[in-house]
């Protein structure tokens, strides 16, 4: 019994993670009652700003890991790439209250940043410089600085660390789990490519007609 077959103008859908709003006027205009939550206060306010001719929507600052007074209240919980905190005990909560903010056989669709992408960039690099002439011990080299040193990781962990803030990004059976673990069944995920002409990397135009990059994109039910 999937509630969001049916008529999305009868349905509630909560935003978790809504930051400056940017996906709320399309919930708007498909869902009858719209919720945006964020930790920020400056992200609220610029949501408010943008989403103020629309009469259906409320925004609050509130921290996704414990979101108990929404509990049983949504038929459908979106997430865009908001689920971020680098520390599992963070975002094993978030994912909890996700799945808590539904009601019975309501729908979760969420994106969640991958971390495959970044081996398959370092792929990407490696076999570049092996078409431009180095040796394959330089190419691995190559790969390998653009991981410590262009995007640093930490693989066992998950966990991107940029110059202001570390960031979770996922493996596939780890998102699978995930979700398993935060109650939801149903668990499908697919990819959701960019083009390449979205990343300020001039290094990456180079992989144009390459398969791009992507993020998971996760159907789930309560």
């Amino acid at each position: 019994n999937n509630k969001i077959t049916g008529n999305l103008k009868d349905l509630s859908v909560i935003d978790i993670g809504c930051g400056i709003g940017n996906f709320l006027p399309t919930l708007s205009q498909k869902f009858s009652q719209v919720t945006g939550i964020d930790f920020s206060p400056k992200m609220i306010e610029l949501a408010k700003e943008k989403t103020k001719s629309y009469s259906n929507i409320q925004l609050l600052v509130r921290d996704a890991r414990d979101l108990t007074e929404f509990h049983n209240q949504f038929d459908v919980a979106v997430s865009v790439n908001s689920v971020l905190l680098p520390k599992i005990v963070d975002v094993e909560k978030i994912l909890r209250e996700a799945n808590l903010v539904l009601k019975e056989n309501g729908t979760l669709l969420a994106v969640f940043p991958a971390m495959e992408a970044l081996l398959y960039r370092s792929l990407l690099i490696q076999e570049k410089a092996i078409e431009d002439g180095f040796s394959e011990e330089e190419a691995i080299q190559k790969a390998k600085k653009d991981l410590t040193e262009t995007t640093p990781c930490n693989f066992e962990a998950g966990i991107v660390k940029y110059p202001d803030c570390q960031q979770k990004n996922y493996y596939l059976f780890e998102l699978k789990y995930r979700l398993w673990k935060a109650g939801f069944t149903s668990i499908k995920v697919r990819k959701v490519h960019y083009p390449w002409e979205v990343y300020e990397d001039d290094t990456l135009l180079a992989f144009h007609g390459k398969q791009k990059l992507w993020d998971w994109f996760v159907y789930a039910l309560k």
